[in-house]
């Protein structure tokens, strides 16, 4: 049965869920820059519609929502089945093509469902149904750029990888999800923003265009990517490894990238759904 065809029928194995991967993506930093790198380049008539559909809220306030949600009295009877929708495990040797697909959904499949959905059936949605959609897509255009939420199955997207972070206990996945972000500057989101998405950098156009060609599913590849060579890095040293300034200098690039990118990403994504006719076609 495919559990993604009808979302608003919340219907949901249990078993599959107990047998999934619970993990936060980006913290709650690392999820808002993603959104305000997308808020600065929505069109006028996008940002309107979103507006609208949040009652006055922009993006970034709902940018962690995804996650904060699993802590609402409304997770068990509605939302529960969005709990594997922040990532795709890809084990060491396989592909996202190639592994065998959670059956219920994944962080790919659930963003290409419900942009469809708000592209293609947005007049048999409810406000609600639209709003959370929106709510939901920000997280994941998010999570599938955070490297961790591409690691592999083996090792529970990285939780099982122990190491230290500056002398701590903790885990890979953990590294990605925050601890990276806390550590490579002291910045607000909104600092992050704006040292980020220059226009002095001159990414406006043509990075812009070019990071935003290409589908969904190859957007998450470059995250496979990612995971690999994060992994190659910490599989060659010792066990339990201390990662710390080293780290953060040899990986900032890569952050960075993925907050920039993930942020052009989410825009270009909300910008096709609400004002198809305000972007370039994504070819």
């Amino acid at each position: 049965m495919n559990t993604m065809k009808r979302f608003p029928a919340l219907v949901l194995s249990c078993a599959a869920l107990l047998n999934s991967f619970c993990g936060f993506s980006w913290g709650p930093t690392g999820h808002d820059v993603v959104a305000a790198i997308a808020e600065a380049h929505l069109t006028p008539k996008t940002q309107a519609t979103l507006d609208q559909l949040l009652g006055g809220h922009s993006i970034v306030y709902y940018s962690s929502w995804m996650d904060n949600i699993q802590n609402s009295p409304y997770w068990e009877a509605g939302y529960k089945q969005t709990k594997t929708w922040h990532y795709a495990n890809v084990d060491k040797g396989e592909t996202y093509q190639s592994m065998k697909k959670n059956e219920a959904g994944d962080v790919v499949v659930a963003t290409e469902r419900l942009v469809s959905e708000l592209k293609n059936n947005y007049e048999n949605l409810t406000d609600s149904m639209r709003a959370d959609y929106v709510k939901m897509i920000v997280h994941m255009v998010g999570d599938m750029h955070c490297p961790m939420h591409a690691g592999r199955l083996s090792d529970l997207g990285g939780n099982r990888t122990k190491v230290r972070w500056f002398g701590r206990n903790t885990n890979l996945h953990s590294v990605w999800d925050s601890k990276i972000v806390e550590s490579a500057r002291n910045w607000s989101y909104s600092e992050w923003r704006d040292q980020l998405d220059r226009p002095n950098r001159g990414l406006e156009d043509e990075f812009y265009e070019s990071v935003s060609s290409g589908t969904i599913e190859e957007w998450f590849v470059e995250t496979v990517e990612n995971a690999s060579v994060i992994y190659e890095y910490v599989e060659g040293k010792e066990e339990n490894p201390n990662l710390s300034y080293q780290f953060v200098y040899d990986f900032s690039p890569m952050l960075e990238n993925r907050l920039l990118v993930g942020g052009y990403r989410l825009a270009y994504v909300l910008n096709s759904i609400f004002d198809p006719e305000g972007v370039q076609p994504n070819e």
